[in-house]
């Protein structure tokens, strides 16, 4: 028996049966031409592109039926990388000028293409060099007369590999398929949005010998939701999760009876719960358990996909049709949050000592105002077109939220000049995230219309702990009595002023703070999808008046692991 570590994407337990898939490289050969074989390559070429561009129809066609619209879109990507006519043009130039056949044209325009793509130092562009090879693979395996297709699985199938493109996603058979399990991946890859689509259990960077030690066949235990791959399980551990199975999908059913229900407390008290994402891709999960909005969309990370600045009318289009697709519901905007652990390739920052203390956030956004107000003016258009709410992230004081303020008003004359619409009433909120605007929330409650806890970053600053740091990794803690004390001062200087407050981090789907949260006031919590359904059926057991008790035990306390202790023998779970 052995177990391997990975970082699960899509949750779900199985037991299966090991698929080990390696990819079958095309062999190229490639060689000089003579003139009068030119036209006949290209004409190779051409026609092996005419067969790649129908497979792909008809791989978007079942996706469309298998997936939905949106998830199918990822096709139209690959359709487009296949007919792109940069690519198109320089693959027939290596052909003609070259003279070398046109197996060695696509090797060489693509290697020039990695070479660039690598330089980038960017992972969502070494994650799309996969799909442009994954065409190229296309064009390739039609010129050589091969199927496109994965193997048949056998039944309940765990697909052990390195990666998986997503035409070959695509084209598995899903009624053999349990689960994934890959070495490589990433969060943005497009294998990792279809699994999560078709809610296929997935795990990805897992240690790389797994490949060395497993062989089709074997037992195979996929646990997506510790992040865990058991191969070749003893009896003991094998009835195990075979309990654990059961319970799990038990437990997942009753959940999803909750999708249409209220999340209120016993006694009426309706708490709003919201997505946060990062990506268009995310919103088919929302609708997935029914979320009552968007509570945190982090803009950064269109940017960190690209290789240049987004520009206004780029953003608009993405603002726009988050909102849209919201329907009416909520959706607060984060403004781009960038510098501590979120550097843009290609924005010329300066290295710093202590990133996470530095030119972060907000700080950027005053000074870089050819960037801010871009994405500024591309929110307060697409704010027509649904209820689109603006964060301001990482403020410290009263002058620098002012400053924000008033480039708002400025950009919203120019929107006036220019005859543009947008909404004149919409809500501008703050995030609490660092301590001295905690302590002084009653003076900021004045000046915003919400406030957003971003609870990761407020443990982090309060108690002065780096929760990246492996060596005080135990200090950093939810439960700290300063943290709460700091969360229940925000909720009442809201309260006092009549203003909306929410919490999003991971503190905001913890089982044993959402009660406490609810008994300070809270009435929004903002979390990954996958914990709204769960955080719904806590809520549900509740009786916010029996919690006003709790709280006050929990107040006077003054040790974390004590704060954590008593909370969990609350037993509300």
């Amino acid at each position: 028996m052995m177990t391997f570590k990975g970082v699960p994407v899509s949750k779900g337990i199985v037991i299966g049966r090991v698929f080990k898939y390696s990819k079958r490289k095309p062999i190229i050969n490639c060689y000089k031409i003579t003139e009068d074989q030119i036209e006949i390559e290209i004409r190779l070429f051409d026609a092996a592109k005419e067969k790649a561009n129908k497979i792909l129809r008809e791989i978007k066609k079942e996706a469309d039926h298998d997936l939905g619209t949106m998830e199918a879109q990822i096709f139209d990507a690959h359709i487009h990388m296949l007919n792109d006519p940069v690519l198109d043009e320089t693959i027939k130039d290596l052909i003609k000028n070259e003279k070398i056949n046109v197996e060695g044209a696509i090797k060489q325009a693509v290697d020039d293409l990695s070479e660039k793509f690598m330089k980038l130092n960017n992972n969502y562009f070494k994650e799309r060099l996969k799909d442009i090879q994954d065409v190229v693979n296309l064009i390739l395996n039609a010129l050589d007369g091969k199927s496109s297709k994965l193997i048949d699985l056998f039944e309940s199938s765990v697909i052990v590999a390195e990666d998986l493109t997503p035409s070959e996603t695509a084209l598995i058979n899903k009624e053999r398929l349990a689960g994934f399990v890959l070495t490589e991946g990433g969060m943005t890859a497009h294998t990792t949005i279809i699994a999560k689509s078709l809610m296929i259990p997935t795990v990805i960077y897992v240690e790389e010998n797994i490949l060395n030690h497993v062989k089709n066949g074997e037992t195979i235990i996929l646990d997506a939701v510790k992040g865990e791959v058991i191969v070749e399980p003893d009896e003991e551990t094998l009835e195990l999760y075979k309990h654990k199975i059961v319970l799990y999908n038990k437990k997942e059913k009753e959940l999803l009876k909750l999708k249409d229900e209220l999340s209120v407390t016993r006694d009426g008290c309706k708490i709003e719960l919201a997505a946060n994402i990062n990506s268009l891709d995310e919103i088919n999960s929302v609708f997935q358990v029914n979320g009552d909005g968007i509570g945190l969309l982090r803009t950064e990370f269109f940017f960190l996909k690209e290789e240049h600045l987004l520009d206004e009318e780029r953003q608009y289009r993405i603002y726009r049709e988050i909102a849209e697709k919201m329907k009416g519901k909520p959706v607060v905007i984060r403004l781009i949050d960038i510098g501590g652990d979120k550097d843009l390739p290609y924005f010329d920052a300066p290295k710093e000592i202590n990133p996470f203390l530095g030119w972060r956030g907000i700080r950027i956004s005053l000074e870089r105002q050819d960037i801010f107000r871009v994405q500024l003016k591309a929110l307060l258009r697409a704010s027509c077109h649904g209820n689109i709410k603006i964060l301001i992230p990482f403020i410290s004081s009263i002058e620098e939220l002012r400053k924000v303020k008033g480039l708002i008003i400025d950009i919203e004359n120019e929107l006036e000049q220019e005859n543009i619409e947008y909404n004149r009433n919409i809500e501008i909120g703050l995030m609490i995230e660092i301590p001295s605007t905690a302590i002084l929330a009653d003076v900021f409650a004045k000046e915003v219309d919400f406030f957003s806890i971003g609870t990761n970053d407020l443990i982090q600053y309060t108690i002065a702990v780096d929760r990246n740091n492996s060596k005080i990794a135990g200090l950093y803690s939810p439960y700290h009595p300063a943290v709460l004390k700091l969360i229940n001062h925000v909720v009442k200087a809201a309260k006092n002023e009549g203003i909306a407050v929410s919490v999003c981090g991971e503190a905001a789907a913890n089982p044993y703070l959402v009660p406490i949260f609810i008994a300070m006031g809270i009435t929004e919590l903002s979390m990954s999808s996958a914990y709204i359904l769960e955080t719904k059926k806590l809520i549900r057991k509740i009786d916010r008046k029996e919690l006003d008790y709790h709280l006050e035990k929990v107040m006077n306390m003054t040790i974390a692991s004590e704060i954590e202790e008593y909370l969990i023998s609350m037993n509300l779970r």
